[in-house]
């Protein structure tokens, strides 16, 4: 497979977790037990029809929190979500979520269909899958004395 199929394909066959969904009032100590359990940076906020509405990744738990007390664990999810996060179709291809991860400096995007979450994707999915298709460009081990840099830049 060329790199350019491999960023052609859509995103909806790049292997991905099952997204941790949650309603807006579950308690953020609850929802990073999730996380931490799930082995996730994110989890998706829904509201009473399955909708996403929001995202809560470890990133906001390390923006928002109040880290001198402990108070943040009883503090409801939708206080310290992303609202109206940045969204990848099933059908857009991985070539686009990598530039929307790349221009919003996003590591999970939420992967829709309409405004039903399916699942979360992340930057470390996405390589694996474009390194999968192209494993002599990226594995090299033992290492390959003609693919060694030769100067301090690469070269």
């Amino acid at each position: 497979m060329a790199l350019e199929q491999a960023v052609n394909v859509p995103i909806s066959q790049v292997r991905s977790r099952e997204p941790i969904r949650v309603a807006p009032d579950t308690r953020i100590g609850e929802v990073v037990g999730m996380m931490h359990g799930g082995r996730t940076g994110a989890a998706l906020v829904v509201d009473g029809r399955g909708e996403l509405i929001g995202i809560f990744t470890e990133h906001d738990l390390l923006r928002r929190a109040d880290h001198d007390s402990n108070a943040w664990r009883e503090q409801p999810v939708e206080s310290m979500m992303t609202a109206r996060p940045r969204i990848i179709h099933e059908d857009d291809t991985v070539a686009e979520a990598l530039r929307r991860m790349h221009e919003g400096q996003h590591r999970h995007l939420p992967v829709v269909r309409g405004r039903i979450p399916v699942a979360v994707v992340s930057v470390r999915e996405l390589l694996a899958h474009v390194a999968s298709n192209f494993p002599a460009d990226f594995i090299n081990l033992p290492p390959d004395p003609d693919k060694e840099a030769r100067e301090p830049w690469g070269g």
